[in-house]
């Protein structure tokens, strides 16, 4: 595997961001629809939920899940959930 500079550049950010305590993701999966919850109210002042935050940043699986429930979430809100027809047409473009 080569390494690039973007690569190593994006590896020496991670490492800055780490923390002396971190969650993991199965704490991250226990905790992540509090923290979208959180966010949506506009109150992340629970230590336990900016660990959480901290991880969705800095693993991708984790904050994909994060992306998606945000989304949701934000879609419940605002009462904009797609059709039927609308989601089966974007699971088709994506084949």
């Amino acid at each position: 595997m080569r390494v690039t500079h973007i690569k190593l550049e994006t590896f020496m950010v991670k490492i800055a961001r780490t923390r002396e305590q971190e969650a993991s993701c199965d704490e991250c999966a226990a905790h992540v629809a509090r923290l979208v919850e959180a966010l949506m109210q506009g109150n992340v002042e629970d230590d336990v939920l900016l660990d959480i935050l901290q991880h969705v940043l800095m693993c991708s699986p984790c904050g994909q899940e994060f992306h998606v429930l945000k989304d949701c979430a934000r879609m419940d809100a605002e009462d904009s959930w797609p059709s039927f027809d609308e989601m089966w047409h974007k699971i088709e473009q994506g084949k």
